[in-house]
């Protein structure tokens, strides 16, 4: 039972240090993003504030998208702690699931944060949570499937 605790721990860790990077990459990204079409641009109001919106919506996709890739990684990393696939499955799963939303949440919370007042047209963090919400499901179909075989193998 510790070594699952430890697992769980180790991935929701993992995923919470990429959310940290990611959220700061997209607050960054997000805030360069502004600066270069509305407030450079001298409040440009046609094209900059749907570029903003554009730009938010691919960052939180490129996020969603990173979660699978991480619960691979992690469950390949992971996979001589569990005793039997089943476990693992279980494990791996859970564990990618709670830290693909932990992730999600942070870095999410930190590129909304940097939406000034011309980025009306960029989504709000209630609006991404249905899509995130969703996104979830294979991060933790991939988690379960990779911890499941990688511990068959060992």
């Amino acid at each position: 039972m510790k070594k699952i605790l430890q697992s769980v721990g180790f991935m929701t860790t993992v995923f919470a240090v990429f959310g940290i990077a990611l959220g700061i990459l997209a607050y960054i990204s997000g805030s360069w993003a502004q600066s270069q079409l509305i407030t450079d641009a001298g409040g440009a109001t046609e094209f900059g504030p749907v570029f903003i919106a554009v730009a938010y919506l691919q960052t939180a996709v490129i996020i969603f998208f990173l979660g699978p890739v991480i619960a691979a990684v992690a469950a390949a990393i992971l996979s001589s702690v569990f005793a039997t696939p089943k476990t693992a499955f279980i494990t791996g799963g859970g564990a990618s699931l709670i830290g693909f939303y932990i992730m999600s949440v942070i870095a999410l919370a930190l590129l909304v944060l940097s939406r000034g007042a011309n980025g009306q047209q960029a989504f709000s963090f209630g609006q991404a949570l249905v899509p995130m919400l969703l996104a979830g499901i294979p991060t933790a179909i991939m988690g379960s499937l990779l911890s499941a075989l990688s511990s068959a193998l060992d």
